[in-house]
């Protein structure tokens, strides 16, 4: 395929949307797919980077623990969705996210010293207190100064905004319908439709910057 990417390996952690919800796919195995690489997806629903007891999916630094000791080329991950609620909920606080994202990233770098981190900034939620999104992603902006990994940022470079409730309605879904993605969800899952007009092209192309030839 001559991008770079075509046998990579790629580990991918995080939350629902790196898992695909309640669907089996989502926007990693597209561009797994769409690129030739080989995928291990180590997500769960209800992650998060912060210790949160009520949070479903327990820690995504405990994903990257788990997982294989053999280092694949990248590691794609996302966070912030679900500490968002557990941040206003009282459960802790910005600054306890930032430590916990430092250790996630540690955790990542220690194990995989040689694989080329991405995070992917989720889209704009509607579903999710705005003052909370925007202090977490400052947070995650510094991080990838310090930490030295790149953010594919579905956030920042692109219109993919469930405020808009026509957008909500379009291109994020809560349940299959004849078991697919259907539509008008609550903001926070990209459908087939939001994973292939936003999220697949700025990690593609995010991948390709930073893939040895």
């Amino acid at each position: 395929m001559g991008n770079g990417l075509a046998g990579r390996t790629v580990y991918a952690f995080g939350d629902s949307i790196v898992q695909g919800h309640v669907y089996p796919r989502s926007f990693v195995d597209l561009v797994a797919e769409r690129e030739g690489m080989t995928l291990t997806k180590f997500a769960r629903n209800g992650a998060t980077i912060g210790a949160d007891p009520e949070a479903s999916g327990g820690q995504i630094r405990a994903q990257v623990e788990g997982a294989a000791a053999v280092a694949p080329d990248f590691v794609i991950f996302d966070g912030g969705t679900n500490d968002a609620e557990s941040v206003v909920k009282g459960h802790y606080d910005v600054g306890t996210y930032a430590g916990e994202l430092e250790k996630t990233l540690h955790t990542m770098k220690r194990k995989y010293p040689t694989a080329r981190i991405v995070y992917v900034a989720a889209h704009k939620l509607g579903s999710r207190d705005w003052a909370t999104q925007m202090a977490l992603r400052e947070v995650t902006l510094r991080a990838s100064h310090t930490w030295d990994f790149v953010i594919a940022d579905v956030f920042g470079d692109t219109a993919f905004d469930t405020r808009d409730d026509a957008q909500r309605a379009k291109y994020t879904f809560d349940d299959l319908v004849n078991g697919f993605p259907g539509t008008d969800g609550s903001g926070t899952h990209p459908n087939v439709a939001g994973i292939t007009t936003f999220y697949v092209p700025v990690v593609s192309a995010r991948l390709k910057q930073i893939s040895p030839r």
